[in-house]
């Protein structure tokens, strides 16, 4: 069973965005759609039949084909679709390869934020971005999922980041376009890591503190067998959301406070990505959580 990870973690707030990232991932130079495509259908075949295989593709493209694809006014999203983030000086966009696990995530994810606004009737004062791109000075990425006040006029104060890598890499690139004030100019990103071939997940919090980007809690979901059932095991919980994060405003109402996740809801959630992963199957490995 994994060991929860609460020690005080920061990361370097300068570092690369996407030019360092890991080996792993596969590079190609695009020379248009149709090898776009090829490539993609390839590759998400290999990552589904392969354990040390990335959900991500790194393409570099000259500056102007870049700014075409990601020109807002651009209809053609038959690319920018699966396009996950770019950067016009360093050439390079990565593309994310549709995945049941993901979508189930996110889907899942905003459920339970959802969840927790009912008893506060702010569900309807929400706004969601789902497959929006943030664009900062010459970079843009796209959140795996992103809410924020509907009265804010940027993207969202509050993003989610999910990936199935070993490496920390991906996840720490997407932290830092997030929290820059010049880029994402969220307050808070979560990141969710997904193990490809066994049950389990870190959830963890990021925000910026002092100018450093500062790990504030790390949550892990874990699958322990007790006799014919399974138990999901959940660490460091709940999820704490400020309210002030999310909704740029202090709370003005004694039902408005800060959002909180429970244990039974974290659980889960885990227990449906690992469905959907077929990493917990069977009626007798059904958790005893709430299941919403």
């Amino acid at each position: 069973m994994a060991v929860a990870e609460q020690d005080s973690y920061d990361l370097d707030p300068d570092g690369a965005f996407l030019k360092d990232l890991p080996p792993l991932l596969k590079r190609y130079t695009f020379q248009g759609k149709e090898q776009f495509h090829d490539i993609l259908e390839t590759e998400t075949a290999r990552f589904e039949a392969s354990a040390d295989t990335s959900e991500f593709l790194l393409f570099h493209a000259n500056k102007e084909t870049i700014e075409t694809l990601f020109d807002p006014l651009n209809e053609d999203t038959d690319i920018t679709k699966f396009c996950s983030s770019f950067d016009s000086n360093e050439r390079l966009f990565l593309v994310s390869m549709p995945l049941g696990p993901h979508n189930t995530a996110t889907d899942e994810m905003n459920f339970l934020i959802r969840k927790a606004l009912r008893p506060m009737d702010l569900d309807s004062a929400l706004r969601e971005y789902p497959g929006i791109t943030v664009q900062g000075e010459s970079r843009g990425k796209v959140p795996d999922y992103g809410w924020g006040p509907k009265r804010r006029a940027r993207g969202p104060s509050v993003t989610l980041e999910i990936a199935f890598s070993e490496s920390d890499s991906k996840l720490d690139s997407d932290v830092r376009f997030w929290l820059n004030p010049d880029d994402g100019n969220a307050d808070i990103c979560l990141t969710l890591r997904i193990n490809k071939s066994r049950p389990e997940i870190r959830v963890e919090k990021w925000e910026l503190q002092n100018n450093r980007i500062h790990r504030a809690q790390a949550i892990w979901m874990t699958k322990e067998r007790n006799h014919a059932k399974a138990k999901v095991i959940v660490t460091g919980h709940p999820l704490i959301i400020p309210f002030d994060a999310l909704f740029h405003r202090q709370p003005v109402e004694e039902k408005e406070k800060d959002l909180e996740i429970p244990e039974q809801q974290l659980g889960a959630l885990a227990a449906s990505i690992w469905e959907e992963q077929g990493l917990f199957l069977g009626s007798t490995e059904v958790p005893d959580v709430d299941t919403h």
